[in-house]
Parts: C-alpha cells; structure tokens; sequence
C-alpha cells in the first residue's frame, strides 16, 4: 500500500472513531438526562428507582471523609458508594487517562481544583454540572453554576495555642521572613501540592495588598532584593517586581519546611509537648484535630493582610458514568444535612446559607463572608501556572 493511502486510511479510522465516540457520548446524555437533555423538571422517584436498579455509586473524592457516607446511604437508599481518595489534581488526571483509554468507571468527582476543572474537565466535557432542584434557592448563583459547589475550604496559618496563651505569635505575614522564623514555617510544597501553589500563586495576585502590609509592619516602603529584580529580568513574561514577589522570595530564603500530608503539619504545630513550636500552613478544618492535652492549635484569623486563602470544593457527574442515576441522587445526598454531616466541621463553610448560619452558631465562627480571606482566581492561576513555576524556581 502507497504511503499517502495508508495515511488516508487511517485518518478515516480516526474520523470514525472519533464520530462513534461522539454519537456514545450523546446516547449516554440522553440516556443519564444530563447536558441538553436534562429535564424540565427532576422526577425524583424515577430517578431513586433508577438508581436502586443501578445499585452503586463510584466517586473520587477529596476527602477521605466519604467513607463516613456509606452506611446511612447504603440503609437509605440501597446504593452502595464506592469512594476512592484521591487528590483533585490526581483525580482529573486520572479521569483524562480512562476516557482516552475507552474506560468509564466513576460516576462523581468531589472536587477542589477548579483552575482544571473551569479551564479543562468542564469545557472538554469531562465532567457535567447536576444542580439538584431542591437546593436552588439557598445557594449564591456563583455556587450553582458553573459547577455546583457543596463548601468552602480554605489553607489557612494556624499557631500553638497551648504554647501561645497571648494569642498568635506574628500578627503578618511578613512576620514568616523574620530570621527568628527560619525553618519554623511548615507547609505542603508548592511543587508537589497543587492547593498549596493555588495558596502561593493567590499571594502573588495581590502585590497591592502585600506592599501595604509591608509598609505597616516594617514602617517603610518595600524595596526591592537584588535576587528578584534578576528573576524578574530574566523573565519576559513579568514586567516589573513587586511586593508578593519580594515576600514570596524572603520566604524561601528563610527556608520553610514542606511536609506532604496537612495533618502531620498541623499535629507538628499543635504538639503540647514541645518547646519551641513552629506555625504552619495547613486545612482550615484541622481544627476539629484538636485533642485536650495533645493538640491545641487555632488560625490566626487576625494576621495582616490575610491569614489564608479559600477555594470552592465542588460535587460534579462524570462524563459517561455507568450509573448516572445513582450520581443525581449521591450529589442531592451530599447537599443535604446528613450527607454534608462529614464536614460539619468549624473552619468548613458550606455552600448552603442555611447550613452555613447554622455553623456559624454551632462553632461559635465568623461568617464566611467576613474571614480575612482572598478566594482563588480559577483563571488567573491557570493561566499563570507556568510562569508562576518559573518564577518560583527563579526566587528559591
């Protein structure tokens, strides 16, 4: 066979492979209701029978915490959740690989990486928004759509508090490019954690804000280190220095420790038994880790200009999962209070504002809109990934 009619052959393999591919694609959204062929109105008795018949749920989750579903889920409804833990990034990566591959074996992503999910899953039809209908009116129109947010987490600085009784011992985050701070600053590393350079790369998105916290903890305005300056001209892409890149290199200069899981960070930090406690970056949530006499460790809530950084963690139906049924009623399950049981827990806000005001309450907390918090931009971090992994390796 002539060389340009093998290639004509297998571009026409290709083109029909990728029409079948697309023709299954939408048999299946008809099929799941899901996309353009969701209904006008959701029949959740037919989808509860459906889901009986189906018999499972498959979900990646960010939190081992799923687990703690699968017993009242399973009495409830006669589903069995499948839950497997796995880290978001992990989890979109993991998805992409199958779908190439023809496998179709998870039906819900619980999911925290929205700079991949907005930028990647969602617009290459990886992933479908479900928003259940009985939850509509009690959530921000920004948490129904694109994707359907279920709670707000957060990286956040917490302290010793048993070590402390005075209250946090910086009150800046400045405060962490102190000598006196060398090697006692504990987080997940950036090149590793994609949470945790969603924490660095927010830093980075508010210079503004960091020049000003500068100037009123050292009462001067910020100049510039000679290290950033040439980071900043070897790359074409960052047109002059400022403040955040100033703090992100002092940072680093004074060598924080990168610890891979949050839990081990925050029981470093909340030890009783130690002298000379380290702070560290690490789940809002770990507050709930706190043990008399063990752990005692709180956020600095007070830190200037922030004290960490949020990001939604959302609830989404796989593209082509085999029991799509089963999915709707599983995200419906995890909206609601039992479901949401699992992370009723101080420093996770749910998306619900019923639910919400109601730990606001419980935990004795701020509301969430009031935390001196910046949110994540889904867009900006995903746009800047690269240059923000240059630079990061530049300034360290």
């Amino acid at each position: 066979m002539k060389l340009s009619a093998f290639k004509s052959l297998m571009l026409a393999t290709a083109i029909a492979v990728t029409a079948t591919a697309a023709m299954a694609d939408e048999a299946w959204r008809k099929r799941a209701g899901i996309g353009e062929f969701a209904p006008a109105a959701q029949n959740w008795e037919e989808i509860e029978a459906a889901a009986r018949e189906e018999g499972q749920v498959v979900v990646y989750s960010v939190s081992s915490r799923i687990a703690k579903l699968v017993d009242d889920f399973r009495e409830r409804y006669g589903v069995e959740i499948i839950g497997h833990d796995i880290p978001s990034d992990l989890q979109i990566e993991k998805l992409r690989r199958e779908h190439k591959s023809g496998v179709y074996g998870v039906d819900v992503l619980f999911n925290s990486e929205f700079p991949m999910l907005l930028n990647e899953a969602l617009p290459n039809e990886l992933v479908w928004n479900f928003l259940p209908d009985s939850v509509t009116g009690d959530l921000a129109e920004n948490e129904k759509s694109p994707l359907l947010v279920q709670r707000h987490s957060s990286r956040v600085l917490f302290y010793n508090t048993a070590l402390n009784p005075n209250g946090a011992p910086v009150d800046s985050l400045w405060d962490l490019t102190r000598p006196e701070w060398a090697g006692r600053t504990l987080l997940p590393s950036p090149l590793e954690d994609g949470l945790s350079a969603n924490f660095i790369q927010t830093i980075l998105a508010h210079p503004d804000e960091m020049a000003a916290a500068y100037e009123r903890e050292f009462g001067a305005p910020i100049e510039y280190s000679e290290a950033v300056i040439e980071a900043v001209t070897s790359n074409p892409l960052v047109d002059e220095p400022n403040a955040s890149m100033e703090w992100l290199h002092r940072f680093l200069r004074n060598e924080p420790v990168f610890q891979g899981s949050t839990t081990k960070i925050f029981r470093n930090v909340a030890d009783v038994k130690q002298e000379n406690p380290p702070v560290g970056i690490t789940s809002f949530s770990k507050m709930r880790s706190n043990e008399e006499g063990v752990y005692a460790a709180a956020p600095m809530m007070n830190l200037d200009p922030v004290f960490g950084v949020t990001y939604p963690t959302a609830l989404m139906i796989a593209d082509m999962a085999p029991h799509p049924n089963a999915a709707k009623l599983l995200i419906r399950y995890m909206m609601e209070k039992d479901g949401l049981e699992p992370w009723n827990e101080p420093g996770d806000y749910a998306a619900r504002s019923s639910f919400e005001a109601d730990q606001v309450k419980e935990f004795d907390l701020p509301p969430f809109e009031t935390l001196k918090l910046w949110p994540i931009d889904p867009d900006e971090i995903y746009s800047s990934k690269h240059n923000f992994l240059a630079l990061y390796l530049a300034l360290g």
